[in-house]
């Protein structure tokens, strides 16, 4: 990584931020949520432009619906979300390699 001159360059911004009950109990209660997030990424190679892309990645995770999506909860969540949408990024942008 290199703050100036890279070959490589990403920008982007996240464009979705959701939490939606997933499963039901019969108290018509939410027995699991999903917090689901997209990052919108544009992808540029000063080396090569044909592999320059602008797409959107998203991922999500469950959790238990008596839990609230803060702390550790929510921190387990953004750790899982953003590992996953970290791999699918550089792997869109590197796969070619």
């Amino acid at each position: 990584m290199t703050d100036t001159g890279g070959d490589l360059h990403f920008e982007g911004e996240i464009t979705q931020y959701r939490i939606v009950p997933i499963a039901a109990t019969a108290d018509q209660t939410a027995a699991q949520n999903r917090l689901t997030i997209a990052v919108r990424v544009r992808f540029y190679n000063r080396l090569n432009e044909e592999d320059d892309f602008e797409q959107t990645f998203s991922f999500y995770s469950d959790y238990d619906g008596s839990l609230q999506l803060t702390g550790g909860v929510l921190d387990n969540a953004y750790d899982e979300i953003f590992e996953r949408i970290t791999q699918d990024i550089f792997n869109a942008a590197v796969a070619k390699w």
